[in-house]
């Protein structure tokens, strides 16, 4: 896993670069701008012309950097600057200077100091825009000009570059109000979680890593709650499956699932968990559903309940699943089974009883669950909502989550010791041990009905096999993503289907071990 550090671990490098290893201020931002130019002109060898708008603070400094070393590989640069240079920070002043004389000499190299947003339009022919305004040590509402100088920044057509972070993100929520949608963001320093969530995951564009110059070993003594999951991770994740292992003792899953409303719900959840690995994969759905779920996948074993009337749920329904509750290694319980009050009932009495060895807990049953969340034991549980149905959940608006989406998250785990799977984009788990991994697979043809009941099949398939909480949450989330991307070599994001998804698992899992094994 990729660590990933808060904005006050990453100034602090700079502080011991410049206090213990007596680097002088200047000779940083001179590295860096060395790496931000080589970076931009590896991807973007084509460019002929740079537009670049600095602030007055280091980040600014950066980009008269960045201009000065552009312009001596020939290309075309012009710099909007804020601000008078009495007001800007000395290592950015210093960088300012050496411009201006520079482009006193220079047919290539131009300055403009900002006094309106119709000097903007003196980047319209640029071939990229470098934003240097703001950086990582950004925090709160944005004012103006800055908000009408990004409004107006992102209209403009052309290749759009961020320093260290876009200006007007959070570096450490990931929260933004109004933000520069970057096509390419050259973080300095190491990388900062802001950039991999909420509105950083969808304005940074690609982020690439550029070191200042005074090497990594900083970070080695560094700690961090938060990662970034990589493909090598679920290969390590994968279940070691012995010569000798039989159809249960590969796992056991029962699916409670499905209604006379939702019956696709079931078949998505409970497929999942076999294309998963599980050896014993059982449904239980009402007697009204049970043909059509035979029809679907043959392999299911298929218990019903209820009679000939039966569509959803009930309480009283909990007797003839009791034992096959006590059976499972895993329950997954939630997808389809509907709002009704007596299903709520039933999602009561299930976790009142506590007689499951683990659950995987998602849609209509976190709706069921936020009725008596302050009463529920959820340790040996994984709960695996939406933004929406976290929101519902501990009565909080989506609007205020996503302002700080770790600290709420963490709360949650700390306060109930179970684990939360954050659907989104990016998904995030959060585990009871208080660790924030952040996923780093899938695209949006995830947006879709079934999505998500797939993803409940698959964590309690994993889980099954792995009896480890972490371990299959973290790698059913980024195998769920990664057959998404696997499916766009032979279709679109628009076409994409959760019966696609769970049919390319199998073939999924086969990507990640030839990619890795030996």
């Amino acid at each position: 896993m990729i660590p990933l550090y808060s904005n006050s671990q990453i100034r602090a490098l700079d502080s011991f670069a410049i206090n213990q290893l007596q680097t002088p201020g200047i000779v940083l931002m001179e590295n860096a701008s060395i790496g931000i130019s080589q970076t931009i002109l590896s991807k973007y060898s084509h460019i002929k012309s740079v537009g670049i708008i600095c602030g007055k603070g280091n980040n600014g400094g950066d980009g008269f950097a960045v201009g000065r070393h552009l312009s001596n590989y020939g290309l075309n640069v012009k710099v909007i600057y804020l601000g008078d240079p009495q007001s800007m920070s000395d290592d950015c002043r210093t960088n300012f200077e050496i411009c201006l004389n520079l482009s006193q000499q220079r047919n290539n190299l131009e300055l403009i100091q900002f006094s309106g947003i119709k000097q903007l339009r003196e980047l319209r022919n640029s071939d990229l825009i470098i934003d240097a305004i703001l950086g990582s040590g950004f925090s709160g509402p944005l004012k103006e000009p800055i908000s009408l100088i990004l409004t107006e920044l992102n209209k403009l057509k052309v290749i759009k570059v961020a320093i260290d972070v876009p200006t007007g993100l959070n570096a450490d929520t990931g929260y933004a109000d109004i933000i520069f949608k970057a096509d390419l963001t050259i973080t300095l320093g190491e990388f900062k979680k802001g950039l991999f969530v909420g509105k950083g995951y969808e304005n940074c564009g690609e982020i690439v890593l550029c070191e200042i110059g005074v090497g990594r070993d900083y970070f080695e003594n560094e700690s961090t709650n938060t990662f970034l999951f990589e493909p090598e991770d679920a290969f390590q994740y994968l279940p070691k499956r012995g010569k000798r292992i039989n159809k249960y003792s590969a796992g056991k899953v029962l699916t409670i699932a499905g209604s006379f409303q939702y019956p696709g719900a079931a078949v998505l959840t409970a497929g999942s968990s076999l294309y998963s690995g599980s050896g014993a994969s059982i449904l239980t759905v009402p007697q009204t559903v049970k043909k059509f779920v035979h029809k679907k996948i043959t392999e299911l074993v298929v218990q019903s309940f209820g009679n000939e009337e039966s569509k959803f749920l009930t309480p009283e329904d909990y007797q003839s699943l009791q034992s096959k509750i006590k059976w499972a290694d895993v329950v997954a319980l939630g997808p389809g089974i509907g709002r009704t009050d007596e299903t709520v009932e039933f999602v009561h009495k299930f976790i009142k009883k506590h007689e499951y060895k683990v659950a995987v807990i998602d849609a209509d049953a976190l709706f069921a669950l936020k009725d008596f969340l302050a009463d529920a034991d959820l340790r040996k549980c994984i709960l695996t909502p939406h933004l929406g149905e976290f929101s519902a959940l501990i009565n909080i608006p989506a609007s205020e989550i996503e302002k700080n989406i770790f600290e709420t998250g963490i709360e949650f785990v700390k306060k109930y010791k179970t684990t939360l799977v954050l659907k989104g984009a990016p998904t995030i788990t959060f585990t009871k041990e208080g660790d924030i991994i952040i996923n780093s697979s899938g695209n949006n043809g995830l947006a879709k009905f079934g999505s998500g009941d797939v993803l409940t099949g698959m964590i309690a398939g994993f889980y099954s096999q792995t009896k480890n909480l972490t371990e299959s949450a973290l790698l059913s989330v980024y195998l769920h993503g990664l057959s998404a991307d696997l499916l766009l070599q032979r279709k679109t994001e628009f076409g994409i289907m959760a019966s696609d998804l769970m049919k390319n698992i199998p073939s999924t899992i086969n990507f990640i071990k030839r990619s890795f094994e030996k």
